[in-house]
């Protein structure tokens, strides 16, 4: 399984957040999130967060909270990276609008490639991360924030990275 271990500090998002049931999480037959990503585009929600990054920068961040036992919902949001490229002035208008900042902390990242034509190299991905990569490799989730991003301009073939949160063993 190719993979890559990546660093990263502290991030922040601007992001539209939605509460999902943990039960989902393990239900290929669910479409609940692809279809908060269809309801937000038609409501032309994502659009307004691409034009605050730079032409070229306009990357979007499927954001998932971790899924605990303690809790009965999870938490995913859709949104941008906050960064000097991103036009701030116009953030606190999102703010006011339903927008909320979504923060990371700092955190490795196991990061794979989810080659493919829709998200189902996405499903695919976590059950090989999983029983593929947790067994060989003793790294292990951690209780972050994982994501996945969808590139303005990817690879031909890429559906988008996805960003999971791990530590050694």
């Amino acid at each position: 399984m190719d993979y890559r271990i990546e660093h990263r500090e502290r991030q922040r998002f601007v992001a539209l957040v939605q509460a999902f049931p943990n039960e989902i999480v393990n239900d290929d037959s669910d479409h609940s999130i692809p279809d908060f990503w269809t309801e937000c585009s038609e409501k032309n929600q994502i659009e307004p967060m691409k034009m605050l990054r730079t032409e070229g920068k306009r990357d979007l961040y499927g954001l998932c909270s971790p899924v605990t036992d303690s809790e009965t919902h999870f938490n995913y949001g859709i949104g941008i990276l906050i960064d000097e490229d991103t036009d701030t002035e116009k953030l606190e208008q999102m703010l006011s609008n339903g927008y909320l900042i979504w923060e990371t902390e700092p955190v490795d990242y196991a990061v794979f490639q989810c080659i493919g034509p829709d998200g189902d190299c996405l499903g695919e991905t976590w059950s090989r991360f999983f029983k593929e990569f947790v067994p060989q490799t003793g790294w292990t989730q951690t209780e972050d924030t994982d994501y996945e991003i969808y590139f303005e301009n990817g690879e031909s073939g890429l559906f988008c990275e996805l960003w999971v949160p791990v530590e050694k063993e």
